[in-house]
Formats: C-alpha cells, sequence, structure tokens
C-alpha cells in the first residue's frame, strides 16, 4: 500500500466492481435478506481497507471517498488516535453493563458532551444508532408535554425503526408498514424560501390549534436543521428561530436531529451556533463514535428530567447503552475535534469545495443548484424542463466510481449528489473530485 494512503488521488488496477467484489457479491445474494444490499453488474464494490480520505476495495482499486462511510469519518478513516484508544481500552474493557454496572469511559464521554452543549446543565442518554436517539427524543418530548403528537417535515430522514420511521417522509420506506406506524404525526413542507417559511410557519400555528380540540394534541417538533438524505437542503435564516419561538410560545418542545450534521459536519459543533435558538432536544450520531456505533440524545435539566427516576429497572435502556469501547473512541474523536480543528477546517474546505464545484458546474443546463453549509454538500440536478431529474444521482454515484471517487444520491427523486469527505481531505483529492464529477454532469464522461 502507498506511503500516503490516505491523502492520495486514485489508483485503479481492475474496472470495478473487480472479480473479487463480484465473487463477494453472489456470495452475500445467497445469505443475505434480498431488501439489504442493492447488487448489479457494476454495483457494489466490498470494502478491505480504509484511512484519512482514502479506501481501497478488495481488488486493490484505491479511491477518494467523499461520503466518509455516511458521514461517520470525519476525523477520517482510522484514525491513529482513536485506534490507540480502541486498543487501550480493549485490553482492559470491551464491554460492560451500561445502566446496571457502568464504565469510567461513559462517565467521561458525558461529562464530556455536557461541557460541549448549549445548556447550561445538560443531561443525556446514550444509545447506539441514529434511529434509537431519536426514538428517545420523541419519547421525552411525549413525558415532558403529555402530548403524543409529532410534526415533521417533508422530505426528512430520520431513521427506519417504528417510532422514528413515524417521523421520516419516505413513501418508500414507509408503505409497507404503514399500519404499523404512529397515526400522530402531521408532515409540513420543508421551505427553501422566505415567502414558503412564512406559509410554513402559519401552517404548523394552524395545526398546533386545531391539534387541542381535535385529534391528538402535538407535544414536538422534529427537523433536521439540514436535511441530509433529503438533498442538503437548508431553510431560510431565521426559519429555525421563528419556529424555536413558535414552539416555546405554544408549549410544544423542539428537536433538532443532528445526527448528520452535528460535532462539526456543517461547521458548528451544534446548530444553535448558527440558527441562534437553543432546541430543547438534540440528537446525535454518526461521527460521535469515531467509526464505532454510538448516538446520544441530549437535552437541558429541565427537559430530561421528564423522565422518572429509576428504581432499578430504567424506562428506556439497551444491553450496549454506554458501550466501554464506542464511549473510548468518542472521546478520542472528541479529542481530535479540538485539537485538530476539525470545526474550523470543515468550514475552510467545504468553502473550497462549494466554490469550486460551482465554478466548474455552473455552465451546465442540468444544475439547479449546488448548495452546502460545511463539509455537507449537494449537487441537484434537474432536467431541461426544470423538472428533478429522477435517478441520475445514482447514476452519477456508479459513473464516479469507476474513476476512484465514492459518493452517493439523495434528494426525495434521487436527484441529487451528495457529499459529506472528512475533514482531513485534501486539496489535490477534492480537485479530483470536482473535475471527475464534472466530467460526468457534464457530459464529457457519458
Amino acid at each position: 500500500m502507498d506511503s500516503n494512503f490516505g491523502a492520495q488521488l486514485p489508483s485503479m488496477k481492475t474496472l470495478p466492481p473487480g472479480p473479487r467484489s463480484l465473487e463477494l457479491a453472489s456470495r452475500l445474494q445467497d445469505v443475505e435478506s434480498r431488501n439489504v444490499t442493492w447488487l448489479s453488474e457494476d454495483f457494489p464494490v466490498f470494502w478491505d481497507l480504509a484511512f484519512g480520505s482514502n479506501v481501497s476495495d478488495v481488488d486493490g482499486n484505491v479511491y477518494v471517498d467523499l461520503t466518509s462511510a455516511f458521514g461517520v469519518a470525519f476525523a477520517g478513516h482510522s484514525h491513529p488516535s482513536i485506534r490507540i484508544a480502541m486498543d487501550e481500552q480493549a485490553k482492559c474493557l470491551v464491554h460492560g453493563m451500561g445502566d446496571i454496572h457502568p464504565s469510567p469511559s461513559k462517565v467521561k464521554l458525558m461529562e464530556a458532551l455536557a461541557t460541549l452543549a448549549p445548556w447550561k446543565e445538560a443531561r443525556t442518554v446514550l444509545a447506539s444508532s441514529g434511529t434509537e436517539a431519536i426514538e428517545i427524543a420523541l419519547k421525552t418530548a411525549q413525558l415532558h408535554t403529555g402530548k403524543a403528537g409529532v410534526i415533521a417535515f417533508k422530505g426528512a430522514y430520520h431513521g427506519l425503526t417504528l417510532g422514528s420511521l413515524s417521523v421520516t417522509d419516505r413513501k418508500d420506506f414507509r408503505n409497507p408498514f404503514v399500519d404499523k406506524l404512529l397515526e400522530t404525526t402531521k408532515f409540513v413542507s420543508f421551505p427553501s424560501s422566505d415567502d414558503e417559511a412564512a406559509r410554513v410557519l402559519k401552517e404548523i400555528g394552524n395545526i398546533l390549534t386545531e391539534s387541542e380540540t381535535s385529534g391528538v394534541p402535538i407535544g414536538a417538533i422534529v427537523i433536521e436543521p439540514i436535511q441530509g438524505r433529503g438533498g442538503v437542503r437548508i431553510p431560510p435564516e431565521g426559519f429555525l428561530r421563528d419556529l424555536k419561538a413558535l414552539s416555546k410560545a405554544t408549549g410544544v418542545l423542539l428537536i433538532f436531529d443532528e445526527i448528520f450534521t452535528g460535532l462539526g459536519r456543517s461547521g458548528v459543533v451544534f446548530e444553535s451556533e448558527v440558527a441562534g435558538v437553543i432546541p430543547d432536544l438534540s440528537c446525535l450520531g454518526k461521527a460521535l463514535g469515531g467509526g464505532l456505533p454510538l448516538s446520544a440524545c441530549l437535552g437541558s435539566r429541565s427537559v430530561m428530567e421528564a423522565w422518572p427516576e429509576t428504581q432499578g429497572e430504567a424506562v428506556h435502556t439497551s444491553t450496549f447503552l454506554g458501550h466501554p469501547l464506542s464511549c473510548a473512541t468518542a472521546l478520542s474523536f472528541l479529542n481530535i475535534l479540538k485539537s485538530e480543528g476539525l470545526v474550523l477546517g470543515s468550514v475552510k474546505k467545504g468553502q473550497y469545495l462549494l466554490a469550486s464545484l460551482r465554478a466548474s458546474l455552473g455552465s451546465s443546463r442540468h444544475i439547479h443548484e449546488v448548495r452546502g453549509r460545511g463539509l455537507l454538500v449537494g449537487i441537484e440536478l434537474r432536467t431541461e424542463t426544470g423538472e428533478p431529474w429522477k435517478g441520475q444521482g445514482a447514476r452519477v454515484a456508479r459513473q464516479a466510481l469507476r474513476k476512484g471517487l465514492i459518493v452517493l444520491p439523495a434528494g426525495r427523486y434521487g436527484e441529487v449528489v451528495q457529499l459529506s469527505p472528512a475533514a482531513t481531505i485534501t486539496e489535490k483529492q477534492i480537485d479530483f473530485a470536482v473535475a471527475c464529477l464534472s466530467d460526468i454532469i457534464l457530459g464529457r464522461d457519458l
């Protein structure tokens, strides 16, 4: 492996997927439920090694990764300090009993999160996945307000367990299980302009009023401050502030889903730094564990004390709550976040990526918008008639893979190319990615 692996440009030995990836795909098809991994002649490749912003597959191809594995590897794949923390923790305690006999790493992590959190006295419930963090937030809101109803936003993705799926707006995910979903969620548009924001706020106000006399009273509003899987959609300036004012006036809790955006991805640690508001609850995940499964629901002490004090049997818990290994890697990640200036790096590299893409793609009639903040960027594609170019995000992703670039599709219609690289990505790797995507989107590589 090249000594520069992590910061190098692609090196392709075979046309992906290579023979070993194809062989593994065939074996996987024989043992995995068919609803999980999408398999075709040109997708996927099987990862073998990852470091920094490089991934090597089982056939020896080296890629530049602009996904950081769903946003998890914000500090770069296999960061040396995180590996050391993992090794040191593994020598003494891999698994514990998080809500019975906790480990010191659990306490240290929750203290670190309380220091970062926007509330004066923060309280946290740990979990293993983002979808569980959302479940905890929804439960907290119901306990605090006594109201089960929720307002969520069109295009939202909050997870796929039944509670979080109830506030996720994707028909392909929801329809098979609609009879099991909570019938307490009202969806409103995610605004893209000031005029639309005013209309949405009025609609929310009407829903809140009507729900008190008919239907299920609303206890929570849940929103991604920047929609990730929905297509990197950013609300108009001031919308989140006005939403908080409305929720406060009506006694409804405001939940920020920061599982994707939080901890530096969008150029801030918590979205309250740019939104100018402090939500009642925030959910973190993805980058938090430094590569291991970990999530958290945080809130103020006054809100979180809606949970009853445990009498020895926790009302909400799980086997791997406060997992020592995950807590140790999370602590290491939070240290890196500060010591290596990853948040500022996200701002600077994100600005460079966004400016480069806009300069390179600006002439294309198929570009509706290139948008983003920090290292979360979306390229929205439209047809010549101005309609969302359905499925083209996936087409671009498959074409890019052949050139050694890993990206993901996003958006309601798969019309967005989503970029969420590590904060350690180099300018050379960004330049390559921009050139590669421009060749594909502008038609030079069709």
